[in-house]
């Protein structure tokens, strides 16, 4: 936002000031200072979001001093955001270069702002596209071409997103229908990533950078060597890293930082039989090598071989919801997208270890979504009780 050329305008002088200080100057000048302030108000969020200023998001380069603050300040919601969708903007964006989707991703980083209510939000959304608008009729030359992005994204069905800060309330489907819906992918591949998301809470990001190394399987054939934290499991698990590692032994691994993990803590977490067999099943078709820095899931069809993308794990479930009838209208609660799996799981889980009714997620449940706040800032908590109970009432979809 330096670049001393911001444009000309069809009426005035050329803008002095970058386009949204020009719009808050020109359009906002002779307003009342509450309105003005609001305005401001609405703009220094946007601007935050195209830098990538947030200061209730920890970021890589965070040192642990920040990342303590933001904990204090913000607790569990520093790292509420859960959605799908990668917002971040990389702290290059540029008003003037909006797409749709790119304020798609805007609108879910409003509503995963724990500062903000639904009419917060919607004011936000009034503003930025009162100056979109405004540009537009002014005819700057940055966005003559460009459409009011607000506007069109609205008009595609974004604006349900806004709002949804509260939590969501998906239908949760039962588990015979859940198996009847993994087992109709007819596919190893897709069996394995689904099943894996559903008995587990793991998010995309997980499926996405999880490498041979992250899963001990006890079979012969799996002779790989594991990471550190699974070197001494004696039976099945898998390990979940708070973000994708880096190290000299693991730094040309290809993973995709964009597909975080999301939790501030590292984690194992057991696997029942049917979930192994499921695993071995998709190895046997696995484009190899069986290596440890090999991916655990590469794609089989386009870019064979290569460490399977998000968007192709987000096309494939949204294309096989659709065709099984799990499928509503953009951004409903109850489509079966990636992130679905994650709420099913939870839910499921906890209704099975009888925790449903008391309002909080039980504490095995709390272990396997990472939830670090309700446990102890490590992965080394699953006794041989929790284990067995957690196999006991894992969830089948095979029988």
């Amino acid at each position: 936002m330096s670049n001393p050329d911001h444009g000309t305008v069809r009426h005035g002088n050329d803008p002095t000031r970058p386009p949204l200080d020009w719009f808050v100057y020109m359009r906002h000048n002779h307003s009342a200072d509450a309105t003005r302030g609001n305005v401001n108000f609405h703009i220094s969020f946007f601007k935050r979001w195209l830098n990538d200023e947030f200061d209730w998001i920890i970021y890589e380069d965070d040192d642990q001093r920040t990342i303590e603050e933001k904990r204090e300040e913000y607790g569990s919601e520093v790292l509420r955001h859960e959605s799908e969708t990668d917002w971040n903007t990389g702290g290059d964006k540029k008003p003037e270069n909006l797409s749709i989707d790119d304020t798609r991703d805007y609108f879910h980083a409003l509503a995963a702002n724990p500062n903000y209510s639904g009419a917060t939000e919607e004011g936000n959304v009034e503003i930025i596209k009162q100056f979109y608008n405004f540009c537009l009729k002014r005819g700057h030359s940055m966005f003559t071409e460009s459409g009011n992005p607000i506007e069109l994204a609205m008009d595609e069905g974004a604006d349900k997103i806004i709002g949804s800060s509260s939590s969501r309330n998906p239908k949760i489907i039962g588990v015979d229908e859940m198996a009847d819906y993994i087992k109709a992918f007819q596919h190893p591949l897709w069996e394995a990533i689904t099943a894996l998301m559903a008995k587990t809470t793991i998010r995309r990001g997980v499926i996405v950078n999880a490498d041979l190394q992250d899963i001990y399987l006890d079979h012969p054939a799996c002779s790989w060597d594991v990471h550190k934290a699974l070197r001494h499991k004696e039976r099945p698990f898998l390990y979940v890293p708070s973000t994708p590692e880096k190290g000299t032994l693991w730094e040309e691994r290809g993973r995709v930082p964009a597909a975080s993990n999301k939790t501030s803590v590292d984690r194992t977490i057991p696997l029942d039989e049917e979930m192994v067999d499921v695993l071995l099943r998709w190895l046997t078709v696995h484009p190899g090598p069986f290596e440890s820095d090999t991916p655990l899931f590469e794609t089989t069809s386009y870019n064979w071989g290569q460490r399977i993308h998000p968007q192709t794990i987000a096309k494939n479930i949204r294309r096989h919801s659709k065709k099984l009838g799990y499928w509503y209208e953009a951004y409903d609660d109850d489509n079966i997208n990636p992130h679905y799996f994650r709420h099913w799981a939870t839910s499921t889980i906890d209704q099975r270890l009888e925790a449903a009714s008391s309002g909080e997620h039980a504490t095995t449940t709390k272990l396997l979504r990472g939830d670090e706040e309700d446990t102890m800032d490590n992965y080394t908590h699953w006794s041989d009780d929790r284990v067995e109970r957690f196999l006991d009432i894992s969830l089948r979809f095979y029988d």
